[in-house]
């Protein structure tokens, strides 16, 4: 678990965003970029999937294994 400091400055809504992001792409991938399979997976649904995806610049690169940063 991560130790915060006192006078460490965290941002909940970027930590979230990133974590979400990282979800996303690893639903993506688990499932070979079927959105309808992924959207199952994260309980959401397929339309909320496409918003995020290009919300995050989520986006799979033809011949190119994906990954994430």
């Amino acid at each position: 678990m991560m130790e915060i400091k006192e006078e460490q400055v965290i941002s909940l809504r970027k930590t979230v965003e990133g974590l979400e992001r990282r979800l996303i792409f690893d639903a993506l991938n688990s499932c070979n970029w079927v959105i309808a399979r992924a959207s199952k997976k994260l309980d959401i649904t397929e339309r909320m999937l496409a918003y995020k995806m290009k919300k995050y610049n989520i986006t799979k690169q033809k011949g190119v294994r994906t990954t994430i940063l």
